[in-house]
């Protein structure tokens, strides 16, 4: 059995650990912004990203649940209400965002490592734009929090604010540069420089890899029937089996026992 073709609630791998990275940066955000001594400057750029994350997360709630296989076993077993608190307005409850990893971790030792870079590598063309929005947000948020540290520091800069800051950083990194928005600092240019630097790498190799992901030949399966390699998916797979016997065998018995009494 693929792991994309799940009966339960899970999404596939890629899709669990790009939330996962999601969350493990939406928590850091919020441990920071708890801290006492963090700037004003830092705090918009960050509560920013909070809002782009919790309007992304309520999304893939929505998305879990009216595509779950069974909505009252996601809702209250696979803690979808986690899912749904942790989109709430404010911060005290985003910090359930954590349960989003123990799915991940779930489903990290349910396949064994062997199994999901298997996994990763037969859809690294999906795992590459996980991995570039991943990128793209953390070079965002900390290039965005130093540079309007540094334009603070000049009264005639034209980056203010946190969404003057991220939409600056956003433009920059994609080298598409408006040039509404620029430093004016030399700190603040050094910020500019680096994340040219990061968005010409990320974008390059990005390009360069799926292109590479769809012009490359598909690899073969290593069996025709698309049975596992990895010993630890045969031994699920076998008492997935086994399970499916022993609840046929019950029945089974449950109709014999019924045509007994009735004899």
């Amino acid at each position: 059995m693929n792991l994309s073709e799940q009966t339960s609630n899970e999404k596939g791998l890629g899709y669990e650990i790009f939330i996962g990275l999601l969350a493990i940066i939406s928590i850091v955000d919020l441990v920071i912004l708890a801290l006492p001594d963090v700037t004003p400057n830092t705090k918009q750029v960050l509560s920013i990203i909070q809002a782009f994350l919790t309007f992304f997360f309520l999304m893939d709630f929505l998305y879990r649940f009216f595509t779950a296989v069974s909505k009252r076993q996601y809702f209250f077993r696979d803690y979808g209400w986690a899912d749904l608190l942790s989109c709430w307005p404010g911060y005290g409850l985003r910090f359930l965002r954590i349960f989003r990893l123990a799915k991940v971790y779930r489903l990290m030792k349910k396949y064994g490592h062997k199994r999901i870079i298997a996994e990763i590598t037969e859809n690294r063309a999906q795992m590459a734009i996980y991995i570039v929005v991943v990128l793209v947000i953390i070079v965002l948020q900390v290039g965005g929090a130093w540079v309007l540290r540094f334009e603070s520091l000049n009264p005639d800069s034209n980056i203010k604010t946190g969404s003057d800051a991220l939409w600056w950083a956003f433009v920059t990194i994609t080298t598409v540069g408006y040039g509404d928005r620029y430093p004016t600092t030399g700190g603040g240019r050094l910020i500019g420089i680096a994340l040219m630097i990061c968005g010409v790498g990320i974008f390059s190799v990005f390009t360069g890899f799926i292109a590479n992901s769809f012009l490359s030949p598909a690899k073969k399966k290593e069996k025709a029937t698309g049975e596992p390699s990895d010993p630890k998916a045969k031994i699920a797979e076998i008492k997935a089996m086994l399970e499916e016997q022993e609840k046929a065998n019950s029945e089974l018995k449950e109709r014999l026992e019924e045509i007994e009494k009735m004899l």
